[in-house]
């Protein structure tokens, strides 16, 4: 093998195996698609560094042709990341499957003798897999075209991943095989083909999960630098350090235990302290250890907060039941003639304990985060739907302006972020109905200083404002500044859940007041979910 074949696709085979297999390991959003192409790849790149060797030519003759199941593994990959339908990729497999066995089984009907002339099949077959490529490559574009933040970059990333890999993989070889290049060429290609499917196997990992992905890869490459120097260490010394200069197999055994007994433990050792240093929650086994010890502490108080979530969840059944039994009498009593401002007012104060009992659940028995990709302007304008249904025709404008272009995307729990949305809008809402001139501004952007990495949503109004006397306790639970007697009587349960969730995603909910009177809500949103709160 020539040092250069070895120097450039080793590091693409390390790159590919190490990214499939972190994956495997760690990730929990990855899809089977996108690990199995990692995998292909690698063995793809083995199957070009076997045909640069001359004692594994002809074994090679055999491997190159599954370098077809890579098409495959690219259908599996967007089939994943996209929800497609998996037909198409049974299809893929199947067809080249029967490509890579034809290839196996009698390689000479594809090439000559190291793959350096043509056979009888190899151009047929060549328009067939070109067309085929063709087809997946146009179906990704069309995907991008079609898809939206996240998804559109990952699909995004396969796209161009795809081209690259028909371009340093089957086509390097054609021009091998049509002798017009060398494998060679198709190195620096594949590189970038790798990556790019890196991309989208990482970015699809989101929160704590990505962190961990991410510090698992960094501590391989650190594993791997402390493996190297010192097995090239230990193997130089092994002829001293063995009776007999290593020739007695049963004292070479010995020696290697024993050298390798404290191996691992010190690099382990070596990895978490350089880990420390690098990251700010790192993964070793001592911070997991130390980890265990807090989750451990927040899971008792979780537990009491679950206790009292119960509490209020038997509450609130005891309180349904005559509310359903009152609301059902106010029917009734509306058959029977009652005055119908009396049996609005009876169906006023049964919709108001029901909505105070809803906001107590909701406050009392928090639900696991489900964190995905939240589009930001259309789940305002959501909210803002849900607000004009809440008030009725008293509902003022409300202007949603984001104040960059184009889609903003943050990675958060969807339900989350429209709770404290339409919490903030309804109160601004409430506070203007009736009035003329009440007008609600959202104004959306990406924080700068110290508010990078967070998308900041204001809401403001030119309303009362706050009073002064609960401004201190606003997010408080239980605190509200509209009385029993309100058109609409406030539970002082809205901000505080709006204020928890914010809270638990590692953001903040801040009041002020408007310049021109009124009211200014700001949530900070992190672009970037990296450790949210249970």
């Amino acid at each position: 093998m020539r040092p250069v074949v070895a120097l450039a696709y080793y590091p693409l085979w390390a790159v590919a195996v190490t990214v499939a297999v972190t994956a495997l390991r760690l990730g929990r959003n990855v899809g089977r698609g996108l690990v199995a192409l990692c995998f292909f790849l690698a063995f793809w790149v083995t199957g070009l560094i076997l045909l640069e060797t001359d004692s594994t030519m002809a074994l090679a003759e055999h491997v190159v042709p599954s370098g077809i199941i890579v098409a495959a593994g690219l259908a599996h990959a967007y089939a994943d990341v996209a929800g497609a339908s998996r037909r198409p990729v049974v299809l893929a497999y199947a067809a080249s499957a029967a490509v890579a066995l034809l290839g196996a089984v009698s390689p000479r009907l594809l090439y000559g003798p190291g793959a350096r002339s043509p056979g009888p099949l190899f151009f047929p077959l060549s328009a067939v897999m070109a067309l085929a490529v063709v087809a997946v490559v146009a179906l990704l574009g069309r995907s991008v075209l079609a898809a939206q933040g996240l998804q559109q970059r990952r699909i995004a990333a396969l796209f161009f991943g795809s081209v690259l890999a028909t371009l340093g993989g089957g086509f390097v070889v054609g021009l091998r095989v049509l002798g017009l290049g060398d494998v060679l060429l198709g190195a620096p290609v594949l590189l970038l083909a790798i990556l790019l499917v890196a991309y989208a196997v990482l970015s699809g990992e989101l929160g704590r999960s990505r962190r961990v992905v991410m510090q698992g890869l960094a501590y391989a490459a650190l594993t791997a630098l402390l493996s190297t120097f010192g097995l090239a260490a230990f193997f130089k010394l092994l002829p001293y350090l063995s009776p007999g200069g290593g020739a007695s197999l049963p004292w070479l055994l010995f020696v290697l235990f024993l050298a390798a007994l404290p191996l691992d433990p010190l690099r382990l050792l070596v990895v978490e302290h350089v880990g420390r240093r690098l990251f700010d929650r790192p993964i070793g086994v001592r911070d997991l250890a130390d980890e265990i010890a807090r989750v451990e502490v927040r899971a008792d108080q979780a537990e009491r907060l679950a206790e009292l979530g119960r509490l209020a969840s038997a509450v609130a059944h005891e309180i349904r039941n005559p509310l359903g039994v009152i609301a059902a009498q106010a029917k009734l009593l509306e058959r029977q003639g009652a005055k119908p401002e009396t049996v609005a007012s009876l169906r006023a104060q049964v919709d108001r304990a029901r909505r105070f009992l809803d906001d107590l659940l909701r406050y009392s028995r928090p639900r696991p985060l489900e964190v995905t990709e939240v589009d930001v302007l259309s789940t305002l304008r959501l909210a803002a739907s849900h607000v004009r249904q809440i008030v009725g025709e008293g509902a003022p404008p409300i202007e949603i302006a984001p104040e960059a272009r184009g889609s903003i995307f943050i990675e958060a729990d969807r339900g989350a972020f429209l709770d404290a949305a339409t919490a903030l809008l309804q109160n601004a809402a409430i506070a203007l109905d009736g009035s003329a001139e009440g007008r609600i501004r959202v104004a959306v952007a990406r924080g700068e200083d110290e508010d990078a990495g967070f998308v900041v949503v204001r809401v403001e109004d030119n309303g009362p404002g706050v009073p002064e006397e609960i401004e201190a306790r606003l997010f408080q639970p239980f605190v509200t500044g509209r009385g029993r007697d309100a058109k609409h009587p406030g539970t002082g349960l809205g901000l505080a859940v709006a204020a928890r969730w914010l809270e638990r995603h590692g953001g903040a909910l801040r009041h002020e007041r408007a310049p021109g009177g009124g009211a200014r809500f700001e949530a900070r949103w992190p672009a970037r979910a990296e450790e949210p709160a249970g």
